[in-house]
């Protein structure tokens, strides 16, 4: 089952396209992340986690970035001006409290974490992932997200919270459109979401990626 898989799979995943500079390579890289990682059964449990600002089945964290950074930094017990806080805090200001990142918030937390975090991966599969991602959520104060924040740190590493920093502040980075993300899925998933803003719906109408679509029968 997808869900099952190891959300270190789809970091693996993440920081490859990343990196790679042709975006004919990224887009030949999820496809066969797709074939070879996903259950055609539930293609949306991975989906969600790669088109996050499309996710309409998950509430919003109400989690910016400088919400982020307080609870990151609870999360964590620092002291609220100690020299990384203040990094987490200020991580839009350059020199040398932010570093070489200031501007991405997500490489200047990775940062502060990497020093707090093992190097091994917790083990978490991308169902623990959507699991905790929807008590975040769903959490309706700032103690209830720093406690799921809390528990996502404890159970990743440095290089796998960066990536759930990213999703939930809903932009990857990674260098491919929506368009292609959708392409290599199913040719018709494109339209089909234009249609019904519905990624689940999409997910779950076009699970043969071999057939083609017929408008009709889903609207």
């Amino acid at each position: 089952m997808t869900e099952q898989m190891k959300f270190s799979v789809v970091c693996s995943l993440f920081s490859w396209m990343q990196r790679s500079k042709s975006l004919g390579k990224k887009r030949s890289k999820f496809r066969k992340f797709l074939d070879t990682f996903c259950n055609p059964r539930d293609y949306f449990t991975a989906i969600r986690l790669v088109l996050p600002n499309l996710d309409r089945e998950r509430g919003t964290y109400g989690l910016k970035e400088s919400v982020l950074a307080t609870c990151l930094i609870d999360a964590l017990g620092m002291s609220r001006d100690s020299q990384d806080a203040l990094r987490l805090l200020n991580w839009r200001k350059g020199g040398a409290q932010t570093g070489a990142n200031a501007g991405n918030f997500s490489l200047v937390a990775a940062e502060v974490l990497q020093c707090r975090q093992g190097m091994a991966s917790g083990g978490l599969t991308i169902k623990d992932v959507n699991d905790l991602l929807d008590r975040l959520s769903s959490s309706e104060n700032r103690a209830e997200k720093t406690s799921v924040l809390s528990t996502l740190i404890n159970k990743t590493n440095a290089q796998e919270m960066k990536w759930i920093i990213m999703i939930i502040l809903k932009d990857l980075k990674l260098g491919i459109s929506e368009k292609s993300v959708f392409h290599e899925f199913h040719p018709d998933a494109e339209d089909l979401f234009n249609v019904t803003c519905d990624l689940k719906l999409v997910c779950e109408k076009l699970r043969d990626r071999t057939q083609r679509h017929n408008r009709q029968v889903c609207y």
